[in-house]
């Protein structure tokens, strides 16, 4: 897994829209094996209303799409609790972490938890509200008896700060407001849980 490169935490959860390509063949014809498709979604997350509107986090919201099935819908709504628990450990000091270890494994776990302990042994707290969305979901595979499902998000940080006991930022001019997270969910012990993270910088979340 690549370590993140960027800090950002987000809030509530939003709707699906979605698009699949079905691929046909013409009578006769032998169909040719294709690669299994790929579910492309939209999620955009409702605005707090002490956020200010951004391009990312005003769109209208779409209605919620049926065509996802069980599996896709949980991994969607894992990420979007993942995203909501450190958004809120980041503002509350004294919240309890178990609840974003119980939805993250393996390295992210890891990583999860040790920032968050370094940010409360030095008094960080996170002002404001981070938004998001879920822009793609990836269809359900399984290897070695663990299904798995690949989805890509962005968050939208213009409205927040991380600042110190002093009420000083600690955060430089160069910060990322718009990150791009590609992050694998995975079945395991009975729920999904976040697995591998990698994210990088963008101009802009897509809605």
């Amino acid at each position: 897994m690549t370590p993140l490169t960027e800090r950002v935490s987000v809030p509530a959860l939003g709707a699906l829209l979605l698009a699949v390509v079905v691929t046909g063949c013409s009578p006769g014809e032998e169909p040719e094996p294709s690669p299994e498709p790929t579910v492309a979604t939209t999620v955009v997350s409702a605005t707090p209303s002490e956020v200010s509107p951004s391009p990312a986090s005003s769109a209208p919201l779409p209605s919620p799409s049926s065509t996802l099935n069980e599996e896709q819908t949980a991994a969607v709504e894992t990420v979007l609790e993942f995203f909501r628990l450190k958004n809120e450990l980041s503002k509350d000091l004294d919240m309890e972490a178990q609840p974003l270890a119980d939805v993250t494994t393996g390295e992210t776990q890891a990583l999860e938890l040790h920032y968050l302990g370094l940010d409360r042994e030095d008094g960080v707290v996170q002002t404001g509200d981070t938004t998001y969305g879920v822009s793609e979901v990836g269809v359900v595979s399984e290897e070695d008896g663990v299904k798995s499902v690949s989805l890509k998000a962005c968050t939208n940080s213009t409205a927040t700060d991380l600042i110190d006991t002093t009420g000083k930022s600690i955060l430089g001019p160069d910060r990322a407001y718009f990150v791009e997270w590609n992050i694998e969910v995975l079945h395991e012990g009975y729920r999904w849980k976040v697995g591998d993270i990698t994210s990088g910088r963008v101009d802009l979340c897509a809605t």
